[in-house]
């Protein structure tokens, strides 16, 4: 625009309006266009695990009882996959990560029925398909730990399916050893030295407690009274859980690159994610058969 175009402009009061007006649009595209950049600059600067933490307890901040149901139903969702995503990249809080996954799983299927949603898919279904995965960056005994509660589960499963409990059935035990099978044929990572995970399963396991308390039963981690076959569940996560800290808990969280000797850098998200929904998927099924939802019973 010329100069003197300009001027006319400015002696007309609606010139000047027009002139006011392209100024400010003018000045928030440019504001528009510089943030970006700056933010996501600050995000990369958090670091994975602090990028992801602030992600899920974002998402997680939305569940809460002012915001409208179809709102938080939504956030659940978010908020479940993100602490996933979090227990994958900040392996030192691999555990309560994974656990608070759960929670917000929970949260989103008792909403559910609030807004009219049929939540029927069950995340048992859901499990992560391990045929997939062609290697952990985890060492022999830490994913025979995790076979081994898995197989531990399967066989509690099937005593008690034979006594007919609510809950228990040999569908869901076949799942428990196929699960225990196939980690145990998974080759290990390129990185690691050992060969292949050595086969910890027992077949057989003692089941008297179950068998003298096959409907209710109290849970030893917690002393919470539950039905049989959630803590069994329950037991499941909390012992693949346990199996995993001792690989995890010297993981720097934000660099990736220092683990201890049985955990690669390379592929540790990758695996950690395949974990986190293996475990969340048995911890949400205990809360469905009745296991309590509270802090204390998960996080404790």
């Amino acid at each position: 625009m010329q100069t003197g175009q300009i001027f006319s402009l400015l002696r007309n009061p609606l010139g000047r309006c027009v002139l006011a007006s392209a100024t400010a649009i003018v000045t928030m595209l440019s504001l528009a266009a510089c943030n970006p950049p700056r933010l996501e600059s600050q995000a990369e600067q958090a670091g994975p695990c602090k990028s992801a933490y602030s992600n899920a307890m974002r998402s997680t901040s939305r569940t809460t009882a002012d915001n409208p149901f179809v709102a938080r139903y939504i956030s659940a969702g978010d908020a479940a996959q993100a602490w996933k995503d979090a227990a994958a990249s900040c392996p030192a809080q691999f555990g309560i990560y994974t656990m608070k996954s759960v929670q917000m799983q929970w949260i989103q299927k008792n909403l559910a029925p609030l807004i009219g949603v049929s939540n029927t898919v069950h995340p048992s279904a859901q499990i992560a398909n391990l045929n997939e995965v062609v290697a952990l960056s985890l060492d022999n005994k830490t994913i025979g730990g995790v076979a081994l509660a898995e197989d531990r589960a399967g066989f509690e499963t099937e005593v008690l399916a034979a006594k007919g409990v609510n809950g228990a059935t040999l569908r869901l035990s076949d799942d428990h050893k196929a699960v225990a099978a196939r980690l145990i044929s998974i080759e290990p990572h390129e990185d690691m030295s050992n060969a292949r995970v050595e086969d910890p399963r027992q077949k057989v396991y003692d089941t008297s407690d179950l068998l003298a308390h096959p409907d209710v039963i109290t849970d030893p981690s917690t002393d919470l009274q539950a039905p049989t076959i959630a803590v069994v569940e329950m037991g499941c996560a909390r012992e693949s859980l346990t199996a995993l800290a001792s690989a995890l808990t010297d993981s720097r969280d934000d660099d990736g690159t220092k683990h201890r000797g049985n955990v690669t850098g390379g592929a540790t998200n990758t695996s950690l994610a395949v974990l986190s929904d293996l475990i969340s998927s048995r911890a949400y099924l205990a809360l469905s058969e009745g296991y309590p939802a509270t802090d204390a019973a998960l996080l404790g």
